[in-house]
């Protein structure tokens, strides 16, 4: 009987090594992809003309060019029987399925050297059982072909490590300023270690922003060298002892260094859709784009050139996305300016905050205008007034404003109190509804307090959407969904990614016109002026978001965020500006200028660069003249009566928001905020936790 099933039990094992054989046999392999050096990605602006292009072809490094230290480190880090075993981690490949069919799906890696060299340059990061197999068959073929030593150089040639760098010429260069192709033995063991560290996770081991990370990393590898024979520990200890030394170096003729704030966004929109830098990096790509070269290049010149430095009001960041209003193409953006060292990826164009009074268009007038039952004439209240539950408003002017207000006013000098009565008249969930039509993301939280009126929501709002929503206002109530690349074609010319447009009525035509006369007149005669550019149209709104007096009773106007989101005939677009850590201490001020004002006044450099040249342009319909007074006496605030729609009674909603004197609520303690709905992230290393003041202007 025993002899039975030995017999049966070798049978079984050759038959599945015979398949395996025949597998692969039959697995295909083009050796050329692995020896040759994969051509720089091209990138085409919207007209299809080349724009720029992404990584330089790499350095193949030869392996007696590439340090020992380093060769050991990666292969006692990534695959330690790399030397002397197979292409295929038999332990690990079962230890990794075990925990798929424990998980019930394919989450482990189980990558041998080879595998890894073959996903790079062969397949997606895809962790299905079949696309693991097919990763197995791959690294056996590499194999069988080339020798240990040269699989080791062509996988330390084409790994991804950060930074925008592909293989250890360019790594060894950004980091360490050293040139391995002429000096090898210029990098040292500890920075081999930290090099070596990075395949796993180059993000999140990134020396540039994640130090201390990075630091047990390399101290791990170290180890690892121990563990396998590499090192001594009197060897690893004493390269323990040495500091990071990471610094950034810039790599000659590189995007990077020729668009830093185009490529910046570009690599973080690709990575939203699916497409790791990695994969921009390894070349042969060609992008499509709908950046107007234009108009980024003036957005380069007002973030970056450093020519209008004094357009800001102190060395705040800030973010600016600008948009094709027909087609939501993304034609300018910047997710930064330049303040120093940018990291990899940081992009703020995504980046939440409060959108301080900017939001009133959308959360409040436009619904209102849109329901037929408001004119630009119609009154409001904006006397100070308890909306429930102590929630008490102010206005940015302080007490002694004008007690009742047209809606023209209301908006043209962003007053608070009567902004929040008119979206209590007209119904909270009538403003809710139509801002999440037009594209805002809202908590539960949000859609139950009137706070929302004024810019008081739980997590806020980021330049792209702001840019997007109000793209409705400029395009005949018509939104189309923004957008920066249109497709992606391979090395082997198929389409590998394909934009798919699509549009949302979020308003009539008619409440789209008579928005845009509104906001006509915030540019030519309210809190928007700065945005005005000689001959042209300019509609928009202003927002301001202070801190606290609870935070800041000394200086009760500090202010942590500002915006001007606006459009002309041909471009809409969203300019926030403000600090990462939000913090009194980190602040700009009211005096000499409201910093919405600043927002306001690089908008407009911005279209004047962007437009230089060409004919200036006027909205179909102009502004409203300029609001000169309320005529108090002849209307009354009464249901059916200046507007008020019929019935006059608000809903019953929770009146909070903002929980003093336009206090937006807290932020759960430390700062942790739970995903947004659609990928949308807070800000980069935004420990909020403090109360800011609702909006001003």
């Amino acid at each position: 009987m025993i002899t039975v099933l030995i017999v049966a039990f070798v049978i079984s094992f050759l038959s599945v090594g015979a398949a395996f054989y025949a597998l692969v046999v039959l697995t295909p392999i083009n050796l050329a992809k692995l020896t040759t050096t994969p051509e720089p990605t091209v990138v085409y602006d919207k007209t299809d003309a080349v724009y720029m292009k992404i990584g330089q072809t790499p350095m193949a490094l030869k392996d007696t060019q590439i340090p020992v230290n380093l060769q050991n480190a990666i292969v006692a880090t990534e695959d330690h029987t790399f030397w002397t075993g197979s292409s295929i981690d038999v332990r690990s490949i079962l230890r990794a399925l075990l925990v798929d069919i424990s998980t019930g799906g394919a989450t482990q890696g189980a990558s041998t050297i080879e595998e890894q060299l073959a996903k790079i340059v062969y397949l997606n990061d895809n962790k299905t059982i079949s696309y693991k197999i097919n990763q197995m068959l791959l690294g056996v073929k590499i194999d069988q072909y080339f020798t240990k030593q040269q699989i080791l150089a062509m996988y330390l040639n084409k790994v991804f490590l950060g930074e925008n760098t592909v293989g250890v010429d360019e790594a060894a260069m950004r980091y360490f300023g050293v040139n391995l192709a002429k000096d090898p033995g210029a990098l040292t063991l500890d920075e081999a270690a930290l090099l070596a560290g990075l395949p796993q996770a180059p993000t999140a081991y990134d020396p540039l922003v994640h130090p201390h990370a990075a630091l047990t990393r390399r101290n791990e590898v170290l180890q690892n060298m121990v563990k396998y024979g590499y090192l001594s520990q009197a060897q690893a200890s004493a390269a323990e002892r040495q500091p990071l030394g990471a610094k950034y170096h810039s790599i000659s003729s590189e995007s990077w260094d020729t668009h830093p704030l185009f490529a910046n966004v570009l690599f973080d929109y690709a990575a939203r859709h699916g497409i790791t830098a990695a994969q921009l990096l390894h070349g042969g790509l060609k992008v499509y784009t709908t950046i107007d070269p234009k108009v980024q290049r003036a957005v380069h010149e007002v973030f970056w050139s450093g020519q209008y430095n004094s357009d800001f009001p102190g060395p705040v960041e800030g973010a600016a996305v600008l948009l094709d209003p027909k087609t939501g193409g993304i034609i300018g953006a910047a997710g930064t300016r330049k303040n120093g060292y940018v990291p990899f990826g940081l992009d703020r164009i995504y980046s939440d905050s409060s959108p301080g009074s900017s939001i009133k268009p959308i959360m409040e007038y436009a619904p209102a205008i849109q329901s037929g039952k408001w004119t630009p004439t119609s009154i409001l209240d904006n006397q100070p007034q308890n909306f429930g539950g102590g929630y008490t408003p102010q206005n940015w002017e302080g007490p002694n404003g004008p007690a009742k207000v047209t809606l023209q006013y209301g908006l043209e000098w962003s007053q608070n109190i009567a902004s929040v009565w008119l979206l209590q008249h007209i119904g909270l969930q009538t403003g809710v509804k139509f801002a999440v039509k037009d594209g805002i993301l809202l908590t539960q939280k949000d859609k139950h307090q009137l706070g929302i009126a004024i810019g008081g929501m739980q997590y806020g709002v980021n330049p792209l959407e702001m840019a997007q929503a109000y793209e409705a206002f400029d395009n005949n109530g018509v939104q189309m969904k923004a957008h920066l690349i249109n497709k992606i074609v391979n090395q082997d010319g198929q389409i590998t990614y394909q934009f798919k447009p699509s549009s949302t009525v979020v308003m009539t035509p008619q409440t789209a016109t008579t928005m845009t006369s509104l906001m006509q007149d915030v540019v030519d005669y309210g809190t928007g002026t700065s945005a005005q550019v000689p001959g042209w149209g300019v509609a928009g709104k202003t927002g301001t978001v202070q801190y606290s007096a609870g935070l800041n009773s000394s200086v009760p106007n500090w202010v942590r965020d500002a915006w001007f989101d606006g459009y002309t005939p041909n471009i809409v677009g969203s300019i926030h500006i403000g600090y990462d850590v939000s913090s009194p201490a980190h602040h700009m001020t009211m005096y000499p200028l409201d910093p919405s004002a600043n927002a306001a006044k690089i908008f407009g450099q911005i279209i004047r660069l962007a437009e230089q040249g060409n004919t200036p342009q006027q909205f179909p319909v102009g502004p409203l003249p300029a609001a000169q007074g309320t005529p108090y006496a002849a209307y009354t605030i009464a249901s059916g009566a200046g507007g008020v729609v019929s019935g006059g009674t608000p809903p019953a909603v929770s009146p909070a928001g903002p929980a003093v004197n336009g206090n937006r609520p807290p932020s759960p303690p430390g700062g942790n905020k739970p995903p947004r709905p659609g990928g949308h992230r807070p800000r980069h290393a935004l420990p909020i936790g403090k109360k800011a003041k609702g909006p001003g202007r």
